[in-house]
């Protein structure tokens, strides 16, 4: 599915009928090219007769769902419709962009082809600029942008529009785990789970060191059941097996039954295509400025597409869902003051969002229009960053079964700790690194695909994941001490038993979790990355963004990780896409119905 700006022409004055046909013939056939994707290498093949490019395939690629394998579909069929490689890339998507582009090119050359003309720059945008009206604006096409876009028409808004930065839909909620917090009486009942909304309340609370507001804790943790059941309406499938996030405190994560949070993301763009126009997206359209009236009220939003000048009215209002700051290293290293100052959030640690995505573009935005800002310290790092980049990729530290080892081979933390004492403890160990360990417990056979579409075979192919069939084995590929590793895993495999107490405070609480004893056993390398930033725009319950004198500011609401007080210092994890789904779902009555 591709969402387009009809006003903004994107012509090919090159790309004639014919035209290929005047260069030297190409030698028929298919080539093939290894280029460096953004996760790992990938196979382009490219199909030419004499005269032009006949197909391209991408289909032996890992690029993350959502992201870098909508990149490689939107240009391949640019680069077929105008037969040439000189095709803008997807924002957004720079990197899975030219690596195609790199291949195509390659097997170009192999064909012979007039790379002059396979190559010439063929997308133009003309300066045409636009003012367009709607009931509702929404700034960001994420997780909650989507979801308050759909829940705006739902309450009644004719015509929503929203408005995204990149060159597809989703945002950061493309690259999450999708996980889900709620207190669900039927799934976790038939697993043996007690768990009450008082109990999700208190954790929550605690678990952002007392510092969350709670009027939005109760908020959250009292209605994101109704996000579940309204996602299901909506179309989204979960697992009815009930698991554990990581640092979320209990198990009441939700998770879907297809991989990571793209899934909720292709609902919604399936909700957003059949309904007849009421919602449209103009993507590369970031938002440059709110217009407000003579007494405040946001009455629109100011954006840019290539260059032309698009305003858009809100007669209701305007919602304002762009996301967090933490990939913005200036604005993280400036306001790190709280829990993480002893750490230098600089360009060595990564971070797990999608870089151009979270950039606080929102705070900007609120803050001209008078919002007040809160707990911008609060920055949270989760302990499963990939070396190098910080993304979250290969296995994952969320749910059970799993232990974390330092470079020797102990155990350092207690593996059920929230997200802030992981980190913490990674920081102390030798390079800041560790192993987390995993055996046939999570991964019963190679081919067997987790929930974020990942394999052990094709892990192992990156050289991102380590395999064994023996801990001794796995010590001496990782070079941990194998005496150590083996008794980190008996340890664990004691208190699971309740044969002992754990000394780091590990406690066998999970209905999920197993003794791990057999192998293949796999190692993965991790480190602390940037996650979350906990503070934004203040808000109401009702996602009304509050100014710097205390009152509500007409017509702005904000959504999503772009506001601040629900988590406090440290957010649990799967309350993110809980916060996201059950505002977003909120909010349209409130903006719409005045509700």
């Amino acid at each position: 599915m591709q969402f387009t700006f009809k006003p903004v022409l994107i012509a090919a004055a090159l790309a004639l009928a014919g035209t290929s046909a005047l260069a030297a013939p190409m030698k028929a056939g298919t080539y093939t090219a290894k280029v460096t994707g953004h996760n790992a290498p990938m196979t382009v093949k490219v199909t030419v007769d004499q005269n032009k490019i006949v197909s391209i395939d991408t289909s032996d690629n890992l690029e993350t769902i959502g992201v870098g394998k909508v990149a490689l579909k939107k240009v391949s069929d640019k680069i077929l419709k105008y037969q040439s490689a000189g095709v803008d890339s997807v924002t957004g998507a720079t990197i899975s962009s030219m690596a195609l582009k790199q291949g195509v090119e390659d097997c170009l050359k192999q064909a012979g082809a007039d790379m002059k003309q396979f190559t010439r720059k063929v997308e133009k945008h003309p300066i045409k600029n636009q003012t367009l009206e709607a009931d509702v604006v929404v700034v960001g096409g994420g997780g909650s942008g989507l979801a308050s876009a759909i829940s705006a028409m739902q309450a009644g808004a004719n015509k929503v529009i929203v408005l995204e930065k990149l060159g597809y839909l989703g945002g950061s909620t493309n690259v999450s785990e999708g996980a889900l917090n709620a207190v669900d009486p039927k799934r976790q009942k038939a697993q043996g789970i007690e768990d009450s909304v008082d109990k999700f309340f208190a954790q929550t609370l605690r678990g952002g060191h007392d510092l969350g507001d709670p009027a939005l804790v109760d908020y959250l943790t009292s209605h994101s059941m109704d996000a579940v059941n309204w996602l299901e309406s909506l179309g989204v499938k979960f697992r009815d097996h009930i698991g554990s996030a990581t640092g979320s405190l209990w198990q009441r994560s939700h998770y879907t039954t297809t991989p990571s949070g793209n899934s909720y993301i292709r609902v919604f763009e399936k909700v957003i295509a059949d309904s007849n126009g009421r919602i449209q997206v103009l993507l590369d359209t970031p938002a440059k400025a709110l217009i407000q009236d003579k007494t405040g009220r946001v009455t629109g939003v100011v954006g840019n597409n290539f260059g032309s000048k698009i305003t858009v009215k809100a007669k209701k209002g305007v919602i304002l869902a762009t996301g967090g700051f933490g990939a913005n290293v200036k604005l993280r290293q400036q306001v790190n003051t709280g829990v993480w100052k002893h750490v230098k959030l600089d360009n060595s640690i990564g971070c797990t969002n999608i870089q151009k995505a979270a950039q606080g573009d929102g705070l900007v935005l609120g803050r001209k229009a008078g919002a007040q800002v809160i707990g911008l310290s609060d920055i949270q790092i989760h302990p499963c960053g990939t070396p190098g980049t910080g993304l979250m990729e290969n296995i994952r530290t969320s749910g059970r079964n799993r232990i974390f080892v330092n470079t020797d081979g102990d155990r350092f933390v207690n593996e059920g700790a929230p997200r802030d004492v992981l980190a913490n403890a990674i920081f102390r160990q030798k390079g800041g690194t560790y192993w987390v360990v995993v055996n046939k417990l999570r991964y019963p056979s190679r081919d067997f695909v987790d929930r974020n579409g990942a394999s052990i075979k094709n892990m192992v192919a990156l050289g991102s994941v380590i395999e064994a069939n023996s801990l001794d084995e796995l010590a001496a590929k990782t070079k941990m001490n194998p005496a150590k590793l083996k008794a980190s895993i008996a340890d664990y495999n004691n208190i699971v038993a309740g044969k002992e107490k754990d000394k780091l405070g590990f406690v066998a609480n999970n209905k999920d979790d197993k003794q791990m004893t057999e192998g293949p056993w796999y190692a993965c390398k991790k480190v602390p990355t940037v996650h979350h930033t906990m503070g934004g725009l203040k808000i109401t319950p009702k996602s009304e963004v509050v100014s710097t004198k205390g009152k509500v500011i007409p017509g702005l609401y904000a959504v999503g990780e772009v506001t601040g007080g629900i988590h406090g210092s440290n957010r649990l994890g799967g309350n993110a896409i809980a916060d996201v789904m059950t505002f977003g779902h909120a909010v349209g009555p409130h903006i719409v119905q005045g509700k």
